[in-house]
């Protein structure tokens, strides 16, 4: 029996996930989502069946699907919780993207209109590549990592698990973000950022440096 989509998550990511699956072709089957308070919600007309209890009640017919929480450590939480149950993943991608050949997506991850993956690069699973947001040649971002609208990682630039990189950052050719760090909006990356750090501006800086 073929096993049908799923959708892990109603908020407005989920929205955003399940228009980037119809534009590529996919009808979700089940939409469920932890919170109770979303179990009368419809999405595109799609109601929001419950939580993980109903899920695990359909798992023989719902063996597919994706994470749309947009929260890092939340999403990931969530995939190893699926992946335990017997649950397995695949990348969605919009139709608008432009994903190398020779590049490589993992199972979870999700590509928003208008994203670019160049040469070589390698992303990890269940990460968020928003909308427009670019990857160039030999890059290695690493699972549960969002790269938000309109980010630009340079050539052989590395970003660690979970790390969050704001709307229209730019990273310049090989810098290493650590894993969970946080670099605000509209920053500009002009060296490494450490583990767990939070930085931003043009160039970056710590969240804590003075004026």
């Amino acid at each position: 029996m073929n096993k049908a989509l799923f959708v892990f998550g109603a908020s407005g990511h989920g929205k955003v996930v399940i228009e980037t699956l119809r534009r590529a072709g996919c009808e979700v089957a089940l939409l469920v989502d932890d919170d109770a308070r979303r179990s009368t919600d419809m999405v595109f007309n799609i109601p929001v069946a419950g939580g993980r209890d109903v899920l695990l009640s359909l798992r023989d017919r719902a063996g597919f699907g994706i994470v749309a929480i947009g929260r890092n450590d939340a999403r990931l939480a969530v995939a190893v919780w699926l992946r335990e149950n017997g649950f397995s993943f695949r990348p969605v991608i919009d139709p608008s993207a432009v994903v190398s050949a020779s590049a490589r997506i993992g199972v979870g991850t999700l590509l928003v209109a208008h994203a670019v993956v160049n040469a070589d690069a390698c992303v990890g699973e269940h990460v968020i590549v928003n909308t427009a947001a670019t990857i160039d040649h030999d890059c290695v971002v690493d699972d549960g990592v969002h790269l938000a609208p309109g980010v630009h990682l340079c050539g052989g630039v590395r970003v660690g698990r979970g790390a969050l990189i704001g709307a229209g950052t730019v990273v310049v050719p090989g810098v290493r973000i650590g894993a969970g760090a946080v670099i605000g909006a509209g920053s500009t990356v002009l060296a490494d950022v450490p583990e767990g750090s939070r930085v931003a501006g043009s160039p970056c800086r710590s969240f804590d440096s003075a004026a």
